[in-house]
């Protein structure tokens, strides 16, 4: 089943996820006005939420994400690991 949830994020950018779900997340499209550096590091940040439960909390979601990111040098303008978790949860719910 596929979920969409889309809003404007405390950044300032317009976001879109895509979350394809029975009881775990077999795919994730992010989308959106945001700017993130290395631009690949979106694909890698898709790939941590991959197989967590539908149920998954905001924090393990954020906690995924983070940990996916931690050794590159990253920027992200416009949106976080947060607002992408509370979108996600959006969308699931």
């Amino acid at each position: 089943m596929i979920f969409q949830a889309k809003q404007k994020v405390k950044e300032g950018k317009v976001v879109k996820v895509e979350v394809d779900c029975d009881n775990v997340i077999s795919d994730i499209k992010i989308t959106g006005d945001f700017f993130i550096h290395p631009e690949d590091i979106l694909d890698e940040i898709e790939k941590s939420i991959i197989g967590l439960e539908r149920s998954a909390s905001i924090e393990t979601i954020t906690s995924n994400i983070k940990s996916r990111i931690a050794d590159r040098d990253v920027q992200m303008i416009g949106i976080s690991p947060e607002s992408i978790a509370l979108l996600i949860r959006e969308a699931l719910i």
